[in-house]
């Protein structure tokens, strides 16, 4: 006995119950609605449905599963772990230096003292951030 594929088996039924369907459509349009037809008709259309809503399954859950591995592989990916520590190193550090430099430039600009304090407090916090979460993963990790 040969085993069928379930997709390959669904398939099988959407073709089928389409030609039944067609079929009992061209044969109401031809007699008139009889009960004889309708039926039929009625279990065609929920073979089809329940077919087709398989196919769809298996379809969202292959692309879902292969997009969900390879963005693991990708996150996990040391390579791009370690680009994504660098760069945001960097940005950490040139926004250190630019809230540095805008003190600056605001101080010689004769800036009211609390604009000073302001950019003074985002270094401060900048700086109270990076040791915080430096600890935090250093201990989690």
């Amino acid at each position: 006995m040969i085993k069928i594929n379930s997709q390959v088996k669904n398939y099988i039924l959407v073709g089928i119950s389409a030609g039944i369907i067609i079929g009992c459509l061209f044969t109401i349009k031809l007699y008139g609605r009889d009960i004889r037809v309708i039926i039929p008709l009625v279990i065609a259309l929920l073979i089809f449905g329940h077919s087709v809503d398989n196919i769809l399954k298996l379809f969202v859950i292959k692309e879902s599963t292969e997009e969900k591995k390879q963005l693991e592989i990708e996150m996990k990916d040391e390579r791009n772990t370690l680009i994504r520590e660098k760069a945001g190193f960097k940005t950490n550090e040139y926004m250190l230096y630019l809230n540095t430099v805008i003190i600056f430039i605001l101080g010689f600009m004769g800036a009211e003292f609390w604009v000073l304090c302001l950019f003074g407090s985002l270094i401060m916090a900048q700086g109270i951030l990076s040791i915080s979460l430096y600890n935090y993963y250093n201990n989690r990790y």
